[in-house]
């Protein structure tokens, strides 16, 4: 996780060139100026990293950075988001298109993590994903396979 501005977009692509990765760098450059996400993918392995755009400013993404995490993709030392913050940005991306893909990466990603609901709850609301997140959280919690979640009450 980075705070890129478009302006920087350039850099990026160049730096991310390599016979082992490849960049759409028309889909980068739209995610730039738009919003949204594009991907990085290793041709060797097949792994692929989404990389998502947010406004500038953005008090969401501003939280994001402060808590997000070190550790290793592809061998590369990188900066990635809690659990809990990407739950919530595929709720708020989910929005506009309903996507099931992203519900069921939530749903993936909150049956093996240790979330914290109390956090994820106050973001929620001005996230406009205050529905969903209860949905996900009665959905987990039925099927019983919130690994220990915290600030749920329990």
């Amino acid at each position: 996780m980075a705070q890129v501005g478009p302006e920087d977009l350039e850099a990026v692509l160049t730096s991310l060139e390599g016979d082992d990765l490849y960049v759409n760098s028309g889909d980068a450059r739209r995610a730039a100026l738009d919003g949204g996400s594009f991907n990085v993918i290793h041709v060797t392995s097949g792994g692929k990293v989404d990389v998502f755009v947010s406004p500038p400013g953005d008090e969401f993404t501003q939280s994001r950075l402060v808590r997000r995490v070190k550790t290793n993709v592809l061998g590369v030392p990188t900066w990635v988001a809690t659990a809990e913050d990407v739950v919530l940005a595929k709720l708020r991306w989910r929005l506009q298109s309903r996507s099931e893909t992203q519900w069921r990466d939530c749903v993936e990603i909150a049956e093996v993590q240790h979330l914290d609901r109390s956090y994820m709850a106050k973001w929620a609301p001005s996230l406009g994903v205050n529905d969903d997140l209860e949905e996900l959280f009665a959905f987990i919690d039925e099927i019983g396979s919130t690994p220990g979640a915290v600030g749920d009450g329990d």
